[in-house]
């Protein structure tokens, strides 16, 4: 048995406390942050977030909730590294894609978009198959003014989720915003008739029919409208 091997020996009959324990503990730490925030005592709270990552670096409600924190505090390095670290946990991580999500909307609440569009591209790309990931790419792309980039994320999300309604609003309002209001009309019509009492897609519906009331038949086409005046985007079923 050479050095090496010896030492591997050595540090497998020194292991540290097996990861089920150690999670167990962080669950834990992280529960008693909720109480903490639940009561008040923010300052108890934030070291319980810290306490339970200690205990198990890769546990994502913490790293998640840690990194609102930093965002809040205007630590905006620390809490891009923790967001950027959920997108580096296993797959089997539970609710791994919708703690990721949960981290997206944050930073759309924020309107840091950038940061936003960032975190969405990296997790649309690790998790192609995830609606939302795509969705959210097209609302943080629309938002910094990337049109052709928020329809095709827009039209991606569509296609792996064709009965969203939602995700059809959304198409229609990244095209909007990129000037194609006929095909943003359509569009919009269609979300309307898939739910008529959704009233975020009635009013997108409405201000398209006003835009493409005031210019051109032919031009309706091409032209880039002015910029629309509210933000109706992400659906209304998640709050945007």
């Amino acid at each position: 048995m050479n050095t090496r091997s010896q030492g591997r020996k050595r540090a497998s009959q020194e292991a540290p406390v097996p990861r089920r324990a150690s999670l167990f503990e962080a669950e834990a730490a992280y529960a008693d942050s909720v109480f903490r925030t639940a009561i008040g005592d923010l300052k108890e709270a934030v070291a319980a977030l810290r306490r339970a990552l200690e205990l198990d670096p890769g546990y994502a409600p913490a790293v998640f909730s840690l990194g609102t924190v930093e965002y809040q505090r205007r630590k905006y390095a620390e809490g891009r590294r923790l967001f950027e670290l959920l997108l580096s946990q296993p797959e089997d991580t539970p609710d791994l894609c919708g703690i990721i999500d949960h981290a997206g909307d944050f930073l759309i609440g924020r309107r840091a978009y950038k940061d936003g569009l960032e975190l969405y591209r990296a997790a649309a790309a690790r998790f192609p198959h995830v609606a939302v990931f795509h969705q959210g790419v097209g609302c943080c792309a629309g938002h910094k003014g990337l049109h052709d980039e928020a329809i095709a994320a827009s039209r991606r999300a569509l296609d792996l989720e064709p009965a969203n309604q939602s995700f059809l609003n959304d198409l229609g309002w990244s095209l909007l915003e990129a000037g194609r209001l006929s095909e943003a009309e359509e569009t919009l019509a269609r979300a309307v008739a898939m739910d008529p009492d959704d009233q975020l897609a009635r009013e997108n519906l409405r201000i398209c029919k006003t835009k493409l009331a005031k210019v051109p038949v032919r031009a309706a086409r091409t032209e880039p409208a002015a910029a629309p005046p509210a933000l109706k985007r992400r659906g209304s079923a998640r709050g945007r």
